[in-house]
Order: C-alpha cells, then structure tokens, then sequence
C-alpha cells in the first residue's frame, strides 16, 4: 500500500541563505496491507498473540506472525469476540478454533482444513470450507449443514444442535457425530468408510441406509422400529421401538445392544461373530441360538429364564443375566435341539455281501466291551463330550439292530468354505449296528452331537479299518443331517477312501487290516500289519488261532485271531493293497 506524504518549503522562514525553491513532493513506501478488524476484542487477542500487527482498527496482513501462522485459536481468550471479520488476513491458517465466543458474524482463513466452532450460538445453514478435513460444530443452534462443496471430508463432529437437513459431499469420513439434533434421515451418499457413526438422539423411525456401511454406529434413543442388514461391528440400538431382529440382520458384529426395545417378537438370530449382546429390559421371552464368539450376555429385566446353549467362553453371571443360568428343557419353547446325525457306514471285516448287513459274532459271544476301548489304544476325544451314557440293555438286541462294535465319529471343521459358522472340530465313541446305523451309547439313533452349529466334514474310525471321512461338508444346526457311507451314491467320500468306490457300487465298507492304526494297510515290509496277526497266535506256529477274544488282529471279526487257512484275518490285508504286489500300501484318504 502507498501513502503520499506532501511538504511545502517557504524561504523567509529560513534565517540562514535564502534559496529560491519550487515546492517539494516526498513519496514514502510502506509494506502494510490493512485489512479491517472492527472486533476489539479479536484486536486485542491479535495483537497479543502477533504483536505489531494492529494499525488502527484494521490488521496487517503482510506481518510476519500473520503471514507466516498456521493455527488460529482464539477459543481460550476471555473476552467475548463476536466479529470475526479480519480473520481472513491470516492466509496460512490451516487450523481455526474460535470456540466458546458467542458469534454474530463469521468469517476466517480461506481454505482450513481443521475448524472448531462449538458453542458459539452459530444458527441457520452452515457451509463447510471445500478443503476441510475436520469440522467440529457442537453445542449451536445450526438447522442445516452444508458439505456439498468438500472433497476431503474425514470428520464432522455436530452433536447438540437443531440440524434437519444434511447435503453431502465427498471425502472418506472416519467419524460421524450427529448426536442429539433434529435428523430423521441421513441422505444419500453418505461417504463413509468402517467409520465411527453416532446418530443417537434423533428422530430416526428406520435405521438410515449408510451406503458404505460403518464400523461402529450408536443409534440409541431414536424411534427406530425397522432396519436391513447392518455389518458393523459395532450396533447400538438401545432405547427403540424395536419389534423384531431378522436373522442376520447384523451380519459382522460384534457388540450388539437392543436394550430397552420391545423385541416382542423376538431376536432372530445374530452374528457369528458376536461377542457381546445387551437385551436388558426388553420383552424378548427367549433368545436366540448362541454362537461360539459369544462371551458377555446381559438380559436382566427381560422375561428370559433359560438359555437356548451355552457356549464355551460365555459369562455365567447371574447379575447379568438375571436368572442361574441353565439350558432351556426340551419342554420349553425356548428349546434349540442339538445338532445329530443319522449316520450309516459298514466294516469291511464283518460284512456279509449276501445279506448286505455284518455279523454280530463278537456280540453274540459276548466278547463286545461295555466300556468303550478306544481311550486304551491311546485315542483322545475332542469337544464337549455327549449327552448319553452306555445302557448294557443295548448288547441283548439281535437281528439288524444287533450291535456290531464301537465306532468313533469324527465332525472336522469344515475350512474348505470362508464362514463354516461356529464349527469345531469334535469326535465322540458310539456304536455301530448290523444294518449300518451308528447309534449313541444307549442305541439313540440320530446321534446326538454335543457340539455348535457350522458346517462339518464328517468321519467315522474303527480300532482296525482304515478311516472314512466326507469330502463335502453339511451345515449342521437343529434337524438331523443324514450322512450315508455305504451307499457311493448318497455320500461323496475321498477316491478309494472305502472298499467298494473302485466299483462304483452302493455296498461301500471301510478298508479291513489296519492291526497297527497307523492309517496304512501292508503286507509285508516295517511295521506291516500282517506280522502283528502272527504275533498275536504265539509267533511260530502259523496254524495257531486264539478264539474268544476281542483283538485289533481279528480282522474279520469273528472273536478269533487266525493267521492261515480258511477265513484267516491275513488275506484280507493283501487282497485290500491289491492281491498280487505284496509290498503294496493302501493309506487312508481325506484326513488332514
């Protein structure tokens, strides 16, 4: 800015030699650039954070502090400012916080990209700066808040104001907090990215489509009473008219609260992945099935007196939940039936091809244990065991029922899908009958598995047949899953994974000859399964039989041990890894 300064010279006035001269014209340069400042108050905090820079009532510009400060803060100064006119001098400024200062008339840096203005008595529309990244407006009387104009959005903080209408622009908000405003809807595009929403306090009547979808969205105290599917993390709907939760109607989270909602009819289900649920106070008369995931449970002041199942890491607080906490009886209509399977398979040892069923010889000797022997050939149950116990009862049975041996049967988790649900992996002893039927300790048939819902491969191992296990998995929840091993048709098993499937045939059998249970059928060679048949008869004497016994080396299972002749247990092993190539292996297929 130029200022000209104009000088007269007059020659009487100089008592010493008299000059004539013309008059003189001085041009004098200044490097202020004024601009106003009608606010005393902002004056004065201007001049004390930037000493020098206030000329009158305006302030310069070309100042050093002005020109070269970044942060405006005047958030802490004590006198009121309500004229912000002026702030536009400081032309660096990337960060404004005029909070606390009851403003009447606005104004500030071109292009912040950080702006605080809470509690400032701001009213009216309010039009966010296109470069902004972070606005924070609470506690005003804004009715409108403008972010058409931004493209670099990442957080809006406007809690505690009178706001019914938002316009967007773009941008990739982390954070969201329109709290206590007058909001029933959000919009369209909203641009979020697994963002931090909080809509709670509003007049919401439905949970708002969020296009992407957050990461944590508190929407308590509203009036919602519907809602589709929201994969947060992170729900809060307490405090609603809720009816009813669809299934999966929250398909990643893992905090979930709908306290305080009606919920009369009913939580359908919930995520996988849910690890914290609050139905406090509600009218929800029973729960849905719990998945593994889940281990904080609140449900004081609900009608709720059972629990549906009890996963592993569940918290059994009494506090929380607000009754003991036990399984709902099946005579509750609360009840969730276990998974079970209707399970087939056959032994290759005892079958008989002409029937299409396997003799009964160890149990008509009465040579089949009472307890199961599987523990003492070194095998380790996974799980959370079974609900049955062994009935003696079950030995007496003749004809197809007949029991043949014990069996174990196997549920692996099934990771050849992305979300086998709350599956884990899971074996427990059974027993086998002539026809097929694999039945629990006290002859139930389907098998009860005392295990969570998902999807499982299922297998079954004997004490000395190779082992069979499903190639597909099955989801199994409350109805009885068939899986049928000896028909080829029914069952998709691993290629040679049973005798029979070479075949294509409906009769299949698990491999006979395993004597050694290393999952490998030889012949001849170390570790071979048909020395220990030898060994069993005393070692030198081929001719030898022992009879009456129950043995891993009575490989066709007629309650003797036979090392040659007629019906010898031998045989079978060569005839299984091919009949003509003595130092052939047959292994078990599938297991991992």
């Amino acid at each position: 800015m130029l200022r000209f300064v104009f000088s007269l010279y007059h020659p009487a006035m100089d008592h010493r030699r008299v000059l004539t001269a013309a008059p003189l014209i001085i041009l004098l340069s200044t490097a202020h650039a004024l601009v106003p400042m009608p606010d005393a108050a902002l004056r004065a905090w201007a001049q004390a954070t930037h000493p020098g820079c206030i000329v009158g009532t305006s302030i310069d510009e070309t100042h050093t502090g002005v020109q070269s400060a970044t942060m405006i803060d005047i958030s802490g100064w004590s006198t009121p400012i309500t004229d912000l006119t002026g702030l536009d001098a400081f032309v660096s400024a990337t960060h404004m916080n005029v909070s606390g200062h009851p403003i009447t008339v606005w104004m500030g840096p071109a292009n912040p990209l950080e702006l605080i203005a809470m509690g400032c008595n701001l009213s009216g529309t309010f039009v966010v700066p296109h470069r902004a990244t972070s606005v924070r407006v609470s506690w005003n009387n804004i009715t409108r808040l403008d972010m058409s104009q931004t493209y670099a959005l990442a957080e809006v903080v406007a809690h505690h104001n009178q706001i019914t209408q938002l316009n967007w622009g773009s941008g990739t908000l982390l954070q969201l907090d329109l709290s206590y405003n007058q909001l029933n809807a959000l919009g369209t595009n909203v641009p979020l990215h697994n963002a931090t929403v909080d809509i709670s306090h509003n007049n919401f009547t439905a949970l708002p489509a969020l296009g992407s979808q957050p990461g944590w969205i508190n929407a308590s105290w509203n009036q919602i009473s519907s809602f589709t599917n929201v994969p947060c993390y992170h729900v809060d709907l307490s405090h609603n008219n809720i009816q009813q939760v669809p299934a999966n109607g929250f398909g990643g989270a893992n905090y979930l609260d709908l306290s305080y909602n009606p919920l009369t009819q009913g939580l359908l289900g919930t995520s996988y992945s849910l690890q914290t649920l609050y139905v406090n106070n509600t009218q929800l008369p029973c729960l849905p099935y719990l998945h593994n995931a889940l281990v904080d449970l609140r449900c004081g002041g609900s009608p709720i007196q059972c629990l549906p199942n009890i996963p592993a890491g569940l918290n059994l607080s009494q506090v929380d939940l607000g009754f003991a906490p036990t399984v709902c009886p099946a005579t509750s209509p609360c009840y969730f039936a276990p998974p079970s399977i209707a399970l087939r398979v056959a032994l290759q040892g005892p079958y008989d091809a002409d029937t299409d069923l396997m003799d009964d010889d160890l149990r008509a000797q009465g040579l089949v244990p009472a307890t199961d022997p599987y523990p003492a050939l070194g095998y380790t149950y996974t799980g959370a065991g079974w609900p049955d116990v062994f009935d003696p009862a079950v030995l007496a049975v003749t004809g197809a029922d007949a029991i043949v041996d014990w069996v174990i049967v196997g549920m692996t988790r099934n990771n050849t899908i992305v979300d086998p649900g709350d599956a884990v992996n899971y074996s427990r002893p059974a027993l086998l009958q002539r026809d097929g039927d694999v039945v629990a300790l006290d002859g139930t048939w389907p098998l009860p598995l005392k295990t969570p819902r998902g999807s499982y491969r299922t297998s079954v191992r004997h004490r000395n047949h190779l082992g069979a296990i499903t190639r597909l998995g099955e989801w199994f929840n409350g109805t009885p899953v068939t899986i049928d091993l000896t028909r080829y048709s029914a069952t998709a098993c691993f290629a040679e994974a049973m005798h029979g499937d070479s075949l294509i045939s409906d009769h299949r059998q698990l491999w006979c000859g395993d004597v050694n249970q290393d999952h490998k059928l030889k012949y001849a060679g170390l570790d071979n399964d048909r020395d220990l048949i030898l060994q069993a008869i005393g070692g030198i004497v081929p001719t030898n039989t022992i009879n009456g016994v129950y043995h891993r080396a009575d490989v066709n299972m007629d309650g003797m041990v036979k090392y040659s002749g007629l019906a010898n247990d031998r045989d079978p092993i060569l005839m299984n890894i091919g009949g003509s190539v003595p130092t052939a292996i047959r292994n078990q297929q599938g297991f991992q």
